[in-house]
């Protein structure tokens, strides 16, 4: 995603700052390539983008298929997905979230973090481009647990992936209060739905999103442009080389790579980006979009491998996947229960735990997470 679905925790991490402690000086690293040209050039057309109707994205189309491909779907029909009408705004979502809520900001010229209130980020979005003296960019609100939450629904095959629906105990995820993504209060793994606001001119750098995740992303209203690179072994490799150079502005990564594809998403598509997919991507119009993130057991190698990326370019913490590797364990787990029969839960993790289903195989107990003890080793 953007953290650019632009990605929000990606191989990128930002430095955070006050809002009103930015100044001039903290501007470098400015692009040395032209967004303008990279949006005419004709180099960016190797075709791998699969265009589907919402009623053919079900579980067992994942279950031929994978989640391998980009899928884009020119209207909502069929995914089950809710959205607010296309007349919301970003004051709407200050009244939902809360104006006090601190948002995380990404400043677009140095592809750094600063924060500001939802009433800051507010009365920037909503100023006039030419009283905009910098742009920035929100691709990080996660609004769970939220008045928000209510009014967004992911496409309905999500939620039969989602290893935080099908692997991680409900009794955690209900124990979860807090609506912001402070790690202290997080019960369960909190990526499931974000909104992303960006002001036209916005670029998100290319990244990959934390964890080997796929992304799942709406355009309520405006545009966004993607240059998608599939990840090959060996793009993989040039996508490390360039994250570790330091020089990403100098460069731009889909001119190293032989098979970069450009995409335009417009209002009311909805995209699916999968696991390990190399992306950078544009803002022509002010654009309010809905997103989020999951992991699931159809593209277990690829997490793996992006989760290996981020170690060996040194991903900070605060920029990957909450409890990852508790998911994993009881990922773990799971399967080990339902081919044997055997738990290496606690007692107490399985009194405690609901059953969930689990995809492929049917009706389980359920079984993982982390904090509170789970599994015994």
């Amino acid at each position: 995603m953007e953290r650019g679905t632009e990605a929000r925790r990606t191989l990128r991490a930002g430095l955070r700052r006050r809002y009103v402690d930015v100044t001039d000086e903290d501007i470098e690293g400015r692009r040395a390539f032209d967004i303008d040209e990279k949006l005419r050039s004709d180099a960016y057309s190797v075709p791998h983008t699969h265009r589907l109707h919402g009623s053919e994205l079900t579980f067992a189309y994942v279950q031929r298929n994978g989640l391998k491909t980009p899928l884009i779907f020119l209207e909502t029909e069929g995914l089950r997905l809710m959205m607010p009408p296309q007349t919301f705004t970003v004051n709407d979502v200050k009244a939902y979230v809360g104006s006090r809520r601190v948002v995380d900001v990404m400043d677009v010229s140095t592809q750094r973090g600063v924060e500001m209130t939802m009433s800051q980020w507010a009365r920037y979005y909503d100023s006039p481009a030419d009283q905009r003296d910098k742009l920035y960019n929100v691709i990080s609100l996660e609004f769970s647990h939220t008045r928000l939450e209510g009014l967004v629904q992911r496409p309905a095959v999500v939620d039969k992936l989602d290893w935080v629906d099908t692997m991680w105990p409900r009794h955690l995820k209900e124990k979860q209060r807090e609506s912001t993504n402070a790690i202290t209060h997080m019960k369960y793994p909190k990526v499931q739905k974000y909104c992303l606001m960006s002001v036209k001119g916005c670029f998100t750098d290319f990244h990959v999103d934390f964890g080997g995740t796929t992304v799942w992303y709406h355009v309520l209203r405006g545009q966004k442009v993607f240059w998608l690179v599939p990840p090959s072994a060996r793009n993989l490799e040039v996508y490390e080389q360039w994250v570790l150079s330091g020089k990403q502005s100098e460069e731009f990564l889909g001119d190293r790579v032989d098979d970069c594809e450009r995409v335009t998403l417009t209002q009311g598509h909805t995209f699916l980006i999968p696991s390990g997919w190399i992306h950078a991507v544009f803002t022509p119009e002010d654009s309010l979009v809905f997103g989020g993130n999951f992991l699931h057991s159809f593209n277990i190698p690829m997490q793996l491998r992006i989760r290996d990326t981020e170690d060996r370019t040194h991903v900070p913490a605060k920029f990957r996947y909450p409890f990852y590797y508790e998911m994993c364990w009881y990922v773990l787990e799971r399967y080990v229960y339902c081919l044997t029969g055997t738990s290496y839960l606690t007692p107490a993790f399985q009194r405690e735990a609901r059953p969930h289903r689990f995809p492929g195989v049917g009706e389980s107990q359920p079984h993982v997470p982390h904090q509170d003890g789970g599994c015994r080793r």
